[in-house]
């Protein structure tokens, strides 16, 4: 599997992939890390559903993620992993699932959160967690879609770090 791009959004499936993101990257494959949308089988038919028939789609838990390296059916695919929050992306990368890019789209703030960009909230949690998968060489940016501004997180942390 030939990850391009790791994408924290917790909308998952929605125009800004369909339309921006999967045809930027030519991806072919589009997973999925999320245990709750794993565990909900009508979601995930709501989701397959809106995927284009030529992009294979794999809806796993978190934990599972690791597993898919063996799935020959990915082999040098070119793949968009999405997860719901930072916690997650920093969390599938603790377990082994190296990347090298994380994009954050869409992160839902929490009480005490700051807003970084216009849908991007961040807490200490979450400034801590990418702090470390920096230190670990993973690129973060800022991008809603491609044709937007990309904002290397690094330029910014020290306004939104304590």
């Amino acid at each position: 599997m030939n990850v391009l791009l790791v994408r924290v959004d917790d909308r998952f499936i929605h125009g800004q992939i369909l339309e921006s993101w999967i045809p930027h990257l030519k991806a072919q494959n589009v997973v999925v890390a999320n245990d709750e949308l794993a565990s909900d089988h009508f979601q995930k038919v709501i989701m397959s559903m809106a995927i284009p028939e030529r992009i294979s789609l794999r809806i796993v838990p978190i934990c599972e993620a690791l597993n898919l390296s063996d799935d020959c059916e990915l082999d040098d695919k070119r793949t968009l992993v999405i997860v719901s929050s930072i916690r997650d992306a920093h969390e599938l990368f603790m377990q082994g699932f190296i990347y090298m890019k994380l994009n954050i789209g869409n992160n839902k703030g929490s009480e005490g959160a700051k807003q970084i960009s216009y849908s991007v909230w961040v807490d200490e949690v979450d400034l801590d967690m990418l702090k470390e998968l920096m230190d670990r060489g993973v690129e973060v940016n800022l991008q809603s879609v491609p044709r937007e501004r990309n904002i290397d997180m690094k330029t910014i942390i020290g306004m939104v770090s304590p």
